[in-house]
């Protein structure tokens, strides 16, 4: 893949925001065709895993997305491979996956973080659509502190950082999980506190 995507002429298709900051998008794509045998993920009676599946020459198109700063530096490539028809632009390709990769972060956080989606015991439709429309103000919550600019904005997400108990990398010190998680923490506390007083928690 990085070999064809290195023979390619890109364009620059629109400009875009990561993690606050100005980008730009350049795509590029060319037909290929793929040949290598599928390696299913089944095992065999033993327990062994099934060697690989050699079949036909499947063609695609492959669409490669490369996001640069300001100052050109290649913050992200990704190669979508695609059966779709040639009529639909490359750019709309790359909206497709991005728009699949933000549902995606999104399901992340709700299988964790304190929210556990897929723990949850509600029995009717109304109760899972409550629930979920709670936890997904709790997302959008944490995507805007994200992105809050000022020094409050800040000392509010290193709280939560660090209310979360979560290790976080130095140059990423602040994820959407670990403010999750700690605002998670911070309101069941309120709760707590709100319905039980000092001396009854003693």
């Amino acid at each position: 893949m990085e070999a064809v995507a290195q023979a390619l002429s890109f364009e620059k298709t629109c400009e875009l925001e990561v993690r606050g900051k100005p980008a730009t998008q350049w795509l590029a794509q060319t037909d290929v065709t793929l040949t290598r045998a599928a390696k299913p993920k089944q095992v065999d009676a033993t327990g062994r895993r099934i060697a690989p599946q050699p079949g036909q020459p499947l063609p695609a198109r492959l669409v490669v997305s490369r996001i640069y700063d300001e100052a050109g530096t290649l913050l992200a490539e990704w190669y979508l491979l695609s059966n779709v028809s040639p009529s639909v632009q490359m750019h709309t390709i790359a909206l497709w996956y991005d728009w699949r990769w933000r549902i995606e972060s999104y399901f992340k956080l709700l299988k964790g973080a304190g929210q556990q989606l897929e723990s949850w015991q509600q029995e009717s439709g109304r109760a899972v659509f409550n629930r979920l429309l709670i936890a997904s103000q709790a997302c959008a919550l944490v995507w805007r502190l994200m992105r809050a600019q000022g020094e409050y904005a800040q000392r509010t997400r290193t709280f939560l950082v660090r209310l979360s108990g979560r290790q976080t990398k130095r140059k990423q010190p602040v994820t959407a999980p670990a403010l999750l998680q700690g605002l998670y923490l911070l309101f069941a506390m309120c709760d707590t506190l709100q319905h039980y007083s000092p001396s009854e928690l003693t």
